[in-house]
């Protein structure tokens, strides 16, 4: 089965994904690409065979589901209109600004009988699904703590949008933090309470560019992030730390190239070790991010009608989870 593609969004991420579907091109194909400044539009359909468009909406008609790679605040109009237009949506996170926005986007989906599944990359990665087995198979004991921490230096990529809360619907700990605490809901559960910092340490942008959250989950263990924008020089991208009962257990990624110019083209390196009574490698590879097991995912939950493990309702936790803490921090002076 092939599955005909548009692409809503030729912003800097767009590469990634039309990468990936260029390795799936046994089940899909890139019919058109879509974004209000033509040459971004032509220079993502280009690398594809594509059409290029300023406006998805003429182009419905010709796909059967959309990736959409919009600004956080344009999310539930495009996402609305794709779904009411009996399109299947993977769609970039956050899933929405308000939870106001992703009821409805909830509810459309669920109404046309759609699928909707919001773009969490890091769980989808071979090598954090390795992570997860090697932390809840029970080889190293109970799991007590998670650690994740985001080190970029983003300080020339934060412009435009991405400066104001309005837009972008928060700072690094709505924007991209998420990415961190979506793979510790995966591991651990549902969360009991958390509570968040930030400051402004070197991005030009409303809110915060640094921020750290202690988390306390249902099934007891406790989490921490921390994530900066504005690191003067990142040296390890993402590493998250499981500590468990014989054995600390840690994900490292890393690009081995510059990220913000190479794009999907940058070498990346990834490494799993557990710390117990010795070292033992678990993983080294060059995996990054990859999105293609994310896309093979979606297009498995259109073709059986499966529940994505993304789902809106799974995106919706994490923007309830950030704004509960956001609220608490505000009251607090803690942003």
């Amino acid at each position: 089965m092939t599955h005909r593609i548009g692409i809503i969004g030729c912003g800097w991420f767009a590469p990634f994904h039309l990468q990936a579907l260029q390795a799936l091109q046994d089940r899909t194909r890139v019919v058109w690409a879509a974004d209000p400044v033509l040459a971004k539009a032509e220079a993502a359909a280009a690398s594809c065979g594509a059409v290029a468009l300023t406006d998805y909406r003429d182009g419905l008609d010709q796909v059967d589901c959309v990736h959409i790679l919009l600004p956080h605040h344009l999310h539930c109009d495009a996402t609305v209109a794709c779904l009411e237009a009996g399109k299947h949506v993977l769609l970039e996170k956050p899933i929405a600004t308000t939870l106001a926005d992703a009821d409805e986007m909830i509810a459309c989906a669920e109404r046309h009988g759609r699928t909707l599944m919001v773009g969490y990359l890091h769980r989808y990665r071979c090598s954090m699904q390795l992570f997860r087995e090697a932390i809840t198979d029970g080889r190293y004991g109970r799991l007590f703590m998670l650690d994740g921490q985001m080190d970029e230096s983003a300080q020339a990529y934060v412009a435009g949008w991405l400066q104001r809360r309005a837009t972008l619907g928060g700072g690094v700990f709505f924007s991209s933090s998420p990415h961190m605490l979506d793979v510790m809901l995966w591991i651990a559960g549902d969360v009991r309470c958390a509570s968040v910092v930030g400051t402004r340490a070197g991005c030009d942008m409303e809110c915060e560019d640094t921020a750290c959250a202690v988390i306390k989950f249902e099934s007891g263990v406790v989490g921490v992030t921390r994530h900066t924008w504005a690191s003067p020089k990142s040296h390890t991208w993402y590493t998250l730390t499981a500590t468990c009962e014989s054995a600390r257990v840690i994900l490292t990624t890393t690009p081995a190239g510059d990220l913000v110019n190479d794009g999907p083209h940058c070498p990346w390196t990834t490494r799993i070790v557990a710390h117990g009574d010795a070292e033992d490698v678990l993983l080294e590879c060059d995996e990054g991010l990859d999105l293609v097991p994310e896309i093979e995912h979606f297009l498995d939950c259109v073709e059986t009608g499966a529940t994505p493990q993304t789902d809106g309702v799974a995106a919706r936790k994490i923007i309830a989870l950030v704004l509960d803490a956001y609220a608490d921090a505000e009251a607090r002076g803690g942003l």
